[in-house]
């Protein structure tokens, strides 16, 4: 399994900077972008047909549940065969240094078999490595974004599967000017006004970007949302007012 963060920083600009307050309106509204904080795109390590994905768009998952399960006979066949050739193997050494204490036997032919011995004991691990790979579990709570791929296909290595998001760890994203950076802290509280339910929202700023925009005078922030609330998706847009003390 792997997994990649999802960006749209461009997209985030292009939303906000028309929006944006003027920089002398310390106490004017400004927008934001609800966006999940864990992100990913689930993607496959083997070349296997797909058996189970049990999660559709939208449905929701508690950590370390089964996302996706591929067929992997062909893989637990050849792990007992080299489970059993390393017992062989072990098996041989075994015999072979008890001949040459009795110098029934050379030292060469024991450093040998003891060589194709650790091989085995590799093989072995290697592929109980790729054995569980055969089973992607959710790396937290969450919901599925998109299905990419479906059950009963074949995944070829590294094809992305599903893209989740994290479920209740939100922030919201907003660009403002920058000459608010002389009195806007992290843990400055502000409201926030949903644009799709029409619900608001008391959020607090986690963090103000490291660099200014020159040309447009404007700074991200990133804030925090309350968290419990089944009513706040990521995509959703809104207001932001901002009261300097």
């Amino acid at each position: 399994m792997s997994a990649r963060r999802v960006g749209s920083g461009a997209a985030l600009a292009g939303l906000l900077l028309s929006l944006v307050a003027l920089p002398g309106q310390a106490d004017a509204p400004v927008r934001g972008v609800v966006r999940a904080r864990q992100v990913a795109v689930l993607s496959s390590r083997l070349s296997a047909q797909i058996t189970q994905m049990p999660f559709r768009e939208g449905q929701s998952f508690r950590k370390g549940e089964l996302l996706v399960a591929f067929d992997c006979e062909r893989q637990r066949a050849q792990s007992k065969a080299a489970a059993a050739a390393l017992r062989a193997h072990q098996k041989t050494f075994e015999v072979q240094r008890e001949l040459l204490q009795s110098s029934a036997i050379g030292k060469m032919e024991v450093d040998v078999t003891q060589a194709q011995m650790e091989k085995a004991a590799a093989e072995v691990q290697a592929l109980e490595v790729e054995l569980r790979e055969c089973q992607v579990f959710a790396p937290y709570a969450g919901r599925v974004v998109e299905a990419v791929a479906q059950a009963h296909e074949t995944a070829g290595q590294g094809q992305p599967l599903l893209r989740i998001q994290g479920a209740d760890d939100l922030e919201l994203q907003l660009i403002v000017p920058s000459a608010w950076m002389s009195w806007l802290r992290s843990g400055t509280q502000f409201t926030f006004r949903i644009d799709e339910t029409g619900e608001s929202v008391t959020a607090a700023v986690l963090r103000v970007g490291a660099s200014v925009d020159p040309v447009s005078q404007t700074v991200k922030i990133v804030a925090k949302l309350p968290t419990g609330r089944a009513s706040v998706l990521p995509g959703m847009s809104g207001t932001a007012e901002f009261k300097r003390s």
